[in-house]
């Protein structure tokens, strides 16, 4: 018994030992992080090539599908049941409920330092808004011609400089067919329809 012990211990180290759900905490927020936005995209786009929003991490999609076949969901217990009711939230927009959810996950106690987990804490809400900013607008977009840039930044309590450099990012990269009207402050959407030949390219792209 004493050998046993003797090898554990170089094993794994006490000072190297990671609680295995603070593990798991970080690895599935990082994962919803860069999920949600994309299933948000990949469902708006429904038409277009997919391979542009394929999977990042199957593990994160396969919680996710467990979860929503799930009957009857109740109150989360575990720190995975806290990750997807947040993403649930997240999905719709509900970025305080999400950050509530996450904020109170006891594994942020974990982390070694004075003022870590508040810290942590307030990393998650900032980027929480900045995903929850991103996924509404590619999942609801279509449903508006112009957006205000106040009301943005009073519907996630952000800064304006923030909301524009989010909505800038993704009208770069194509996430967000629009532009800035600067005098009135909103964001134009542009319908963008695809033709005949570009809907038969598209559909022999997939084949």
């Amino acid at each position: 018994p004493e050998q046993i012990k003797a090898e554990k211990r170089r094993q794994i180290p006490y000072h190297q030992h990671i609680n295995l759900d603070l593990l798991d905490a970080c690895h599935l927020i990082s994962a919803m992080f860069l999920e949600v936005p994309n299933i948000a995209a990949a469902a708006s786009n429904a038409d277009e090539n997919s391979r542009r929003y394929r999977v990042i991490s199957r593990s994160f999609r396969k919680y996710q599908d467990m979860y929503d076949r799930q009957i009857f969901t109740g109150p989360p217990e575990q720190t995975r049941d806290y990750v997807m009711t947040a993403t649930k939230a997240l999905m719709k927009g509900d970025w305080k409920r999400c950050s509530d959810l996450l904020g109170s996950l006891e594994v942020w106690d974990l982390v070694a330092g004075e003022d870590a987990a508040a810290e942590i804490r307030t990393m998650l809400v900032d980027k929480i808004k900045q995903t929850g900013l991103r996924t509404y607008l590619l999942a609801f977009s279509s449903q508006y011609d112009s957006l205000s840039h106040d009301q943005l930044c009073q519907m996630f309590e952000m800064e304006k400089n923030e909301v524009h450099s989010v909505v800038s990012k993704m009208m770069i990269n194509r996430d967000l067919v629009a532009s800035w009207d600067q005098p009135t402050g909103t964001i134009v959407m542009r319908r963008v329809e695809p033709s005949a030949l570009q809907i038969l390219a598209l559909q022999f792209a997939d084949k």
